[in-house]
């Protein structure tokens, strides 16, 4: 999932309306059904407010007892070079080394680049602290698979032409409680926790989604459902937001993950989200119990909301807390907790979540001196090395990256569950990439494979991901990794951990994103990958809203390979069956992948990068010559930026990471204590009772009468208003930046 910075001119309207005395909505329960697509006034839906969860008394967690000493202090450099003895030219025994290794002159080394070696910390510390490590050579390895367009993993095309509008997505708004036409992005099945596989759920399969309304909101979530194994997308049906309406921005929730009780309810992870601090998201994994109903009529409603509650917010050590993001943030770091994925293994339940790493291994300007960073040969490590020196952004970058995907373990409680164990993280990308979000994990042949997706704009590498723009349009993809174990020894796919790579321009109608594995019952080769599809906000043009995309399959190899197969499925196909291929969803070439009026990309093949000139899977429509876009006659080029390459370094001085504020000022490598910070009580998420006539399908004419139990007035003047012109033209203008990487003067964040 991916939202867009918020511009400091939206957060001043949220801060204005707190100063001004903003009110949140409190009530005890609410109303939510579904007929036709549209949520109407039946069974009352009792919420419970969210509570906040710390670990069980006694519970152990693993790995926060032990603290190696040579962890890296956040802002510390990790090399002492005065206690070190250097050679003639200055430098220390291990640079001398490396510069050797690299076949580099040292005589025509600069004072700077020899002062810039001598700081290099070339021992293993902190890195092989945080599970696998992406390093810089597997990301930029990643970066040219796409630009190259390996068609071992390049996304199908899609046909244009066939992609329709979700017509479940044309319901009531959480938000304006009225009929609206809405964006459906990051969504996820109510799977087996076991198995993976999609849950029938007395004759339904289930599914929740992020909805909203194109460029104002669009970040509450809703319950979909349809007959188990039918793969008509006209027929899926919307049981309405979950967490009720007159829902407001203040408070969000975000993607997570789904699974059934053995007691029939539905157990749901989310990410609630606290916007009240100036407009920062503040994340904590959350989780409720739903319980359904099966109607006379056959829809499917939600009769009650309960056990809502925080789970983990981080613990400052492991996993990075909002605290201490806040305490250095300055507009370029990404803060994340959020995306909680369930599985279940010999009967207990885990979470796999996108996170930060903590002062484990902590951000800071240090790990662009880690050498276990770059992990290639030393000529390349080291060119790599200045090559992040010599620009000012791409300093910054490495300075804050600290992607991780996290793993937590809940007790044996499946209504209301609690935090049992905190594991360091199964991936990390310190001084690499700064979020990689979505992540799931598929059991496969006694094995588990790891999947997340990313963009690489979100990471260090200004030369490759702009050229991925130039070149593809896009830069979007998705990572696989793959263990005996499910905690530990995850290895990266086709050796770089790349999977998915994007193959048409990122405002396009066929664009996808927040891919999620699937496994197919009885096939322990294949996964269906699903998605979103058109950028959201009208972004691919009007009326072209954001909708759930063909899935397609990608083959996974006993030798750690994958291959994407040119097997499609209708739009939003979570169960592969014999009933599932769709070949009319695939395009014969790209034209078919656009509509009219979009501009075609074209690859100048790189032969540098060991591609061939007889490249067997080329561009139709590539001209030589011609640059990166080959337009049409009806086709309007998109303006992309240039970006300066490694050697030419930018004109401003970036922010750089600060020490951090952390959980214990005076020994900041270590925790306070065995227990993961608690989270303070998030806002209520004010479900107020809809008044009306239990069991009328009629569409009201007008926004229905909210019977408030605070008897406090809502006055739309003390809020900020997410309809406000000026504020979604910014917005709106933020989002086509941001997904290109523009948006250096916005915080970074989901």
């Amino acid at each position: 999932m991916y939202k867009v910075g918020k511009n400091w001119a939206v957060a001043t309207l949220v801060s204005a309306g707190i100063l001004m005395g903003a009110t949140t909505v409190h009530a005890d329960t609410t109303t939510v059904s579904a007929t036709d697509n549209d949520v109407t006034t039946t069974q009352p839906v009792a919420v419970t407010p969210v509570e906040t969860v710390s670990a069980e008394n006694g519970a152990s967690q693993p790995g926060t007892t032990e603290h190696p000493g040579d962890v890296a202090q956040p802002g510390k450099q990790i090399n002492d070079q005065t206690t070190q003895t250097k050679d003639q030219y200055g430098l220390t025994p291990d640079a001398a080394k490396a510069v050797q290794d690299a076949g580099m002159d040292p005589a025509k080394l600069t004072q700077d680049q020899v002062t810039n070696l001598d700081k290099i910390n070339f021992k293993k510390s902190g890195s092989d602290k945080t599970g696998t490590q992406m390093t810089y050579e597997q990301y930029r390895g990643i970066a040219n698979d796409l630009i190259n367009r390996d068609h071992r993993y390049s996304i199908p095309f899609f046909n244009a032409k066939e992609i329709q509008n979700m017509p479940a997505s044309h319901t009531r708004d959480a938000e304006t409680n009225e009929i609206a036409d809405l964006d459906i992005w990051d969504s996820w099945p109510v799977q087996d926790a076991n198995t993976g596989e999609v849950v029938n759920w007395n004759g339904y399969q289930l599914a929740v989604a992020m909805m909203g309304i194109p460029a104002k909101n669009d970040s509450h979530i809703y319950l979909l459902y349809n007959k188990y194994g039918n793969n008509n997308l006209a027929d899926w049906k919307n049981a309405g937001p979950i967490f009720g309406f007159n829902q407001n921005s203040l408070h969000q929730q975000w993607s997570g993950s789904a699974t059934k009780n053995s007691d029939g309810t539905i157990k749901l992870f989310y990410t609630d989200v606290d916007t009240s601090d100036h407009g920062l998201n503040n994340q904590r994994i959350a989780a409720a119990n739903l319980t359904l109903t099966v109607n006379p009529d056959g829809t499917v409603s939600i009769n009650k909301v309960n056990n809502n509650h925080i789970i983990f917010a981080g613990d400052g050590y492991h996993y990075q807390t909002y605290a201490q993001w806040r305490a250095t943030n300055k507009g370029a770091d990404n803060v994340a907790m959020r995306d909680a994925h369930v599985i279940e293994v010999d009967g207990q339940r885990y979470l796999v979540f996108e996170t930060s790493t903590g002062t484990e291994n902590y951000q800071g300007e240090d790990q662009i001196y880690n050498w276990q960073n770059y992990g290639d040969n030393a000529k390349t490590n080291i060119e790599n090395f200045f090559g992040i020196l010599n620009n000012d952004d791409m300093t910054s970058r490495a300075s804050w990256a600290n992607a991780a995907l996290g793993i937590l373990r809940l007790n044996n409680d499946e209504s209301n569950p609690k935090l049992a164990d905190v594991y360091t993280p199964l991936v990390s990308a310190p001084m690499v990439s700064d979020e990689i979000e979505r992540p799931d994990i598929v059991k496969l042949n006694g094995k588990y494979y790891l999947f997340a997706a990313t963009r690489l704009n979100r990471g260090t590498g200004d030369d490759l991901w702009s050229k991925a723009d130039k070149t593809i349009g896009d830069n979007v993809v998705m990572i696989g990794y793959v263990s005996d174990h499910l905690t530990y020894g995850y290895k990266p796919l086709n050796g770089n951990g790349v999977v998915l790579t994007s193959s048409v321009p990122f405002n396009w109608r066929t664009s996808t994103y927040s891919y999620y594995a699937m496994p197919i019952a009885g096939d322990d080769s294949d996964v269906l990958i699903t998605a979103y599809m058109t950028n959201r906000g009208y972004v691919a043009g009007q009326g072209n809203r954001s909708t759930w995309a063909p899935s397609f399959l990608v083959k996974i190899n006993n030798d750690g390979t994958t291959q994407v197969l040119s097997k499609a499925t209708n739009q939003g196909d979570w169960i592969w069956d014999s009933s599932s291929e769709n070949d009319k969803m695939l395009a014969k070439s790209i034209d078919e992948a656009k509509l009219t009026g979009e501009a075609v990309p074209t690859r100048v093949p790189d032969l540098s990068s060991g591609s061939k000139k007889d490249d067997p899977d080329p561009v139709p429509g590539y001209q030589p010559g011609k640059g990166s876009w080959a337009v049409g006659p009806d086709d309007v080029a998109p303006e992309l930026p240039e970006f300066p390459l490694p050697d030419k370094p930018t004109p401003t001085t970036p922010d750089r990471p600060e020490k951090p504020t952390t959980p214990d000022p005076d020994n900041p490598g270590k925790p306070t204590s065995n227990t993961p910070g608690t989270p303070e009580q998030p806002l209520n998420p004010g479900q107020p009772v809809i008044s009306g006539t239990p069991g009328t399908s009629d569409v009201p004419s007008g926004k229905p009468a909210i019977q408030q139990t605070n008897n406090v007035k809502n006055d739309p003047a003390t809020l900020p208003q997410t309809g406000n012109e000026s504020g979604v033209v910014a917005l709106y203008v933020g989002s086509l930046f941001s997904l290109l990487g523009l948006a250096g003067i916005q915080k970074r964040v989901k």
